[in-house]
Formats: structure tokens, sequence, C-alpha cells
């Protein structure tokens, strides 16, 4: 009788702290991890076994076909985009590490005037919508463009004919000089902040310079170059917008997804192409790690010398004209755009027709685009920042079981190209679907979350990881409740953080359109696809100015961003 009496007040007590325990925080917890289930991982999932499926829209169950990987070895339209894929990726990749590189050297290591500066513009061409800077190129090397203009008088004597934009040359072009700034930066900041000791005793013992940064230098770089490149390849082979503009009838896997959603709505044709696309990035993501954790190299002193500047005339001539060619050439398209969007017309060398009415027009006929961009962005960014800070104070600070696999589900999206993610959507929430999302707002804003909630989550995750917990601890031993502490201890301690990472989540997705481009509908329509089918259409008089107004903007916030932060936007974009 005592036993049973005493049992039964152990349980009581067991009651009565389960119930006063604070379930605020696994409720909260539940929002973020819901939203990853139901949006990211379920979509995912339908879209593989959309890719076992037979041509079409329909999900079928036991209906099961390799008719979707087939035709890679079948349809020579499948053959060429994956070949074109491999070939523009790989290509961009190796041009960005050899415009790059050099330029990273001379900039850190090389004593000139301007260093700021062109840290500054060399940042430019990242945040230039590609698909905006590839219909300048179209002006500048068209059949009609003044530089091809221009070039073909100089090399007419030697019966030479520069080829047009378009084409394979021309998505090479267009993508190196939008995405070399990633390599740059990056490795600007390896060889500016290596500890040059090792450098210097090689020199001590004799080494020559090429030998000491073959041996020495190089491998001290190759993480942030490993990193670099791979930032290259991932944009490129998932990059829609350039392919879309001047690939002309050279198809690459982004846009062969396109044509099958757009021309056929067959979303399961489309999840084997997007399967094999994520494959092929997957891999490479894989041997990327690999090449970088077999070769990488570590100082183990402490102490940091200041890195010894070159002072020849030859080199810092050498430098200085390297790097302004690669700036104007890269600029090229921004200056053309402003230019143009003034303009009806660019014939030969010259602009044709000096106009206003570019400008005029857009509140009468953009006025809807421009709310669906700024509140679609606007809405996701703001989304994303709770999501995205959620997930981070989950990881670092509870450190639950299964973390690594949340970490790698929230970074997934990050090298997932966006006609990929759309293309999961569509799966999961069209057609005869529980949940039915098609030509909504919500897909849209959805899309922009799970491809850019990384930029949050990663900023968020770095900033926890530098901070004691020791205010937070404090803050419950003094009786606060979780979401007190969270929401008037955690949260200004993270803010800034979280304000980085929501203005580069709202600038890139003020340009996005290999997302938006498989979602919108007639009232989802944004300014980066009014720009796609002006240029389409040949207005691009018109698609000028509203890339001016698009490139304006971004530019503002980037410039605030830097400002205020006091670092480079291109630190943001690692992938952590």
């Amino acid at each position: 009788m005592a036993r049973n009496t005493l049992q039964s007040a152990q349980e009581k007590t067991k009651l009565k702290k389960f119930l006063e325990k604070d379930f605020t925080p696994y409720l909260v917890f539940a929002i973020p991890l819901s939203f990853m289930a139901i949006f990211l991982i379920y979509p995912m999932v339908i879209t593989l076994v959309r890719a076992f499926m037979p041509a079409g829209n329909k999900l079928v169950a036991g209906s099961f076909s390799l008719q979707g990987f087939t035709k890679f070895f079948e349809s020579l339209m499948y053959q060429k985009a994956l070949f074109n894929s491999f070939m523009v990726s790989i290509s961009v990749t190796l041009l960005c590490i050899l415009i790059g590189v050099p330029m990273g050297y001379f900039v850190a290591r090389v004593k000139m005037p301007g260093k700021n500066l062109m840290l500054s513009l060399g940042i430019l061409p990242i945040i230039m919508p590609s698909f905006v800077g590839a219909f300048t190129w179209i002006i500048l090397l068209g059949r009609q463009g003044v530089v091809r203009h221009f070039l073909n008088i100089l090399f007419a004597p030697l019966g030479i004919e520069v080829p047009t934009i378009y084409g394979m040359f021309g998505m090479i072009l267009c993508m190196t000089l939008t995405y070399y700034p990633f390599v740059f930066q990056l490795s600007y900041g390896a060889f500016a902040s290596a500890n040059s000791l090792l450098e210097e005793a090689g020199m001590l013992m004799g080494a020559s310079r090429w030998y000491i940064f073959r041996t020495i230098t190089f491998p001290l770089i190759l993480p942030s170059l490993g990193a670099g490149a791979l930032l290259v390849f991932v944009r490129s082979i998932g990059n829609f917008g350039i392919p879309a503009i001047i690939g002309g009838d050279k198809y690459v896997l982004p846009t062969l997804i396109y044509f099958r959603v757009n021309g056929f709505w067959d979303l399961n044709g489309a999840a084997s192409i997007a399967v094999i696309n994520v494959a092929i990035t997957a891999l490479v993501l894989y041997l990327q790690k690999r090449v970088i954790n077999r070769h990488e190299y570590e100082t183990i002193s402490a102490t940091h010398s200041e890195i010894k500047q070159h002072e020849g005339t030859l080199i810092r001539v050498v430098a200085i004209v390297y790097c302004v060619i690669i700036l104007v050439v890269s600029l090229l398209p921004q200056l053309t755009i402003i230019i143009m969007s003034f303009f009806e017309k660019w014939v030969g060398l010259f602009p044709e027709g000096f106009t206003l009415a570019n400008y005029i027009r857009i509140p009468r006929y953009s006025s809807n685009e421009m709310f669906n961009t700024f509140f679609l962005s606007l809405l996701a960014t703001l989304l994303a920042a709770i999501l995205g800070s959620l997930i981070a104070y989950i990881t670092e600070r509870k450190k639950p079981k299964g973390a690594a696999l949340l970490d790698m589900s929230i970074m997934a999206p990050f090298i997932l190209p966006g006609t990929v993610v759309s293309v999961a959507l569509l799966s999961a929430f069209s057609g005869s679907s529980l949940i039915r999302l098609t030509g909504t707002y919500t897909i849209i804003v959805i899309s922009y979350m799970i491809r850019r909630t990384p930029y949050v989550y990663r900023s968020v995750a770095a900033s926890l990881s530098q901070l004691n917990p020791s205010l937070e601890e404090a803050s419950t031993i003094a009786g606060a409740n979780w979401f007190y502490t969270f929401r008037r201890v955690s949260v200004p301690l993270i803010m800034p953080a979280i304000i980085s990472g929501s203005i580069l989540t709202l600038t890139t997705l003020l340009q996005e359109l290999s997302t938006t481009i498989l979602l919108y509908s007639s009232r989802t329509r944004t300014v980066p696809i009014q720009i796609y089918g002006a240029v389409a259409d040949g207005k691009l008089g018109e698609a000028s100015a509203l890339s001016v107004i698009l490139l304006v903007v971004v530019f503002v916030i980037v410039y605030l961003m830097n400002h205020k932060q006091g670092k480079s936007i291109a630190s943001s974009f690692k992938m952590g």
C-alpha cells in the first residue's frame, strides 16, 4: 500500500514537472522544421519520383519508367544540351580562374593606386542580373553590334570577321565576365591574409619566386580558390537567363527544363533533367571537397608579418594595365545599358532616336510588375530572415540530433539551379495535388524562401558560433522564459547578421529570373520577367530602362550594406 502511494506521488511529481516545462521553443522550432519538410524535402522527393515516370504530368503509383533518362542516350537534342552544359560550365570556371587569380594576386601583392576602387568596381558584375548583361552584349557584339562593327572594320584588311555573340562563344564570354569576381574577390582575400613567413623562409633558402608561388603560396589559397571555382560552376551550370537570351539554338540543361515545362507541360521529363543537373552539381561538389581536403595546408605559426608588396616598375605597369582592361571590358554592359535606356535603337557605332519615353512609360506599363517585384522580394526576405534565424538558433544553440542533416537540408537549395527548385514545387503542388499553388503569389514566395534562406541561415549561424551563450544563460537563470530570452537577448546580439543576410537576400531576389520563369502567371509577373520578354520582342530601349531602375536599386542597397557592414558582398557568397 505504501509502495503504491510512493509510486503515485512520484508520478504526480513527474507530471507536474512536465506540465511546468516551457514548451515554447519546441512549438517555435516546429514551424521552420515543418516548412522545410513540406516545401523542400517533400517536393524534392516528388521530383525524384516523377523522374522515374513516363513523359507527361501525371503521377501514377506503380508506373515506373526510365524514359526521361534514356533520352540522354537516344535524343540528339538532350545529348547536345548535356554536352553544352558541361562545355560552358567547365570553360567558364577555367576562364574565371585564369582571369580572377592573377587579378586577385595583383591587387593584393603589387603596390599600385586605386586598390579599393578596383575592389568596389569588381563587385558590379555580380550584382547586375546576368540576363541583363546578356542582352547588352547583343548591343555590343550582336549582328549590328557597336564593338563588332568597329572590330570588323579593324580586321577587314586581314579578312577576319568577328563572330556574333550568339551561341557557345557568347554564353562562355558573358558568364565569364559576370562570374569572374567570385574568384577575384576570394583569391584576393586569400592572398592578402596569407601568412608570409613561409614565403620569406623560402626566399631566404634561395628559392625562386615562381617556385615559392607554386609550392607555398598557391597551396595556401587553394581552399578559397576551390570555393570560388565551385560558386562559378554552380551558377554557370544553373544559369537560365544568359543561354535563353544569347544561346540561340544551343540548349543547356536549364533551358531544356524550361522547354519541357513551358512547351509540353512535361513535368516528369523536366524532373529527369533536373535530377541529372543536381547529380552533376553534387559530383562537382564532392570532387572539390576531395581536392581541397587532400591539398590543404596550414601554417603552424600564430604570428603574422606584413606581406611585402612588389614595387618593381614592370610588374606595377603590368598589374595596372591588366586590372584596368578586365574592369573596363566587364563593366561595358553597365555603361551600355545606361546609354541605351535613353534611345530607341542602336545600329552601328551610335544609338539612334534619343527619347525619355522608355522611362516615362514605366509607371503606366510596369506598375504591376514593379509592385510584384518589391512585394514578393520584401515578403520573402522577411520570412527568410525569420526562418533562417530560427533554424540557425536550433543548430547552434540546441544542437539536436540530426543537426548536420538539418544544416545540409537548408544549404541544399544554395547549389540547386532555380529551374530545379521550380520543377520541384510544380511537381508537388500542381495538377491534382492536395495543395494547388500554381500561378499564385504563394508559390513564388515559397520558391524565393527556399532558395535564399541559406544566406540568412549561414550569416546568423556564423554569428552565433562566435557569441558566448553566457548572457542567454544568465537570462534563463534569472527566471525569464525561452521566448523572452530569445526576443530580448539573442535577437539583438545576432541582429547585424540577420540584417546582412537579409540585404543579400533582397538584392538577389529583386533580379531573380531562373526560379520565377516557370512559376509566374499574368498577375504575378515581375520586372525580370518583363525585361526578358522585352528583349525577346526586340524592345531593347524598354528593357534597358527597366534594367537601369533595377540596377540602381540593387547598387544602392549593396553600397549601403558595404558602407554599414564594412565588408565586401562577395564574402557573403561563401559556402560556409
